[in-house]
């Protein structure tokens, strides 16, 4: 089995000559369907360039995919590679950027790595596997199960779809069972919670059925 999976639409040619040669990690070129790339067992990377970063942040699927990945039974992570964020043909604040990363760390708990470049990004993703295989081929993070802190965390997802609030959030829960059942969901299955109206149902599907693949997440 390959160390490290790459989706076969990822370009960065150099980053995967860094992995194979340098760093002696084995890589194979697949179909993903979520991330950039899976490191075994359990990590789901995003990699992203400081444009890019800066484009998805504009026109909102930085926040598709973070709330899909934040769904993710693996452990997500997203890397942005660049030296700076505000030195491109794009007309956006420094502010956004830095609000966005909040969002990522402390909404969707997402944790956020910066790289300089394609090489710097060869590196932590060697490191990355190499401390998965230290901790164990079956260790997740380094907590015991707790269903309150699930519970928690789900509701807190639901959370960031626009007009669900925690009360809302939890009565979903209850009703859904699984915050894929709710976005899952039909109209009319939704309609029938107390509190849902057609404007929110609406807003919350224009986030949730948009697809994957449009974003290659």
């Amino acid at each position: 089995m390959a160390q490290i999976l790459i989706d076969h639409r990822e370009q960065a040619d150099t980053l995967i000559n860094c992995l194979t040669q340098q760093h002696g990690i084995s890589v194979e070129s697949r179909q993903l369907k979520f991330g950039d790339y899976h490191i075994y067992p359990d990590t789901v990377v995003e990699r992203k360039t400081t444009r890019d970063f800066c484009l998805s942040i504009i026109d909102g699927r930085l926040f598709n995919q973070a709330f899909r990945l934040a769904q993710l039974d693996e452990n997500p992570l997203i890397i942005i590679e660049g030296e700076h964020f505000l030195d491109h043909d794009i007309d956006i604040k420094l502010s956004a950027v830095r609000g966005a990363l909040i969002s990522l760390a402390q909404t969707y708990r997402i944790p956020v790595l910066r790289t300089h470049n394609e090489t710097d990004t060869a590196w932590h993703l060697a490191q990355l596997y190499v401390q998965r295989e230290r901790i164990g081929k079956n260790r997740g993070v380094l907590t015991g199960y707790n269903p309150q802190r699930l519970d928690t965390k789900k509701q807190r997802l639901l959370c960031t779809l626009p007009g669900i609030g925690t009360k809302m959030a939890k009565t979903l829960l209850e009703e859904f069972d699984s915050v894929s059942n709710v976005i899952n969901a039909s109209r009319d299955e939704l309609l029938k919670v107390p509190g849902m109206g057609d404007k929110t149902i609406d807003r919350m599907q224009q986030v949730v059925r948009e697809q994957p693949e449009t974003y290659g997440i």
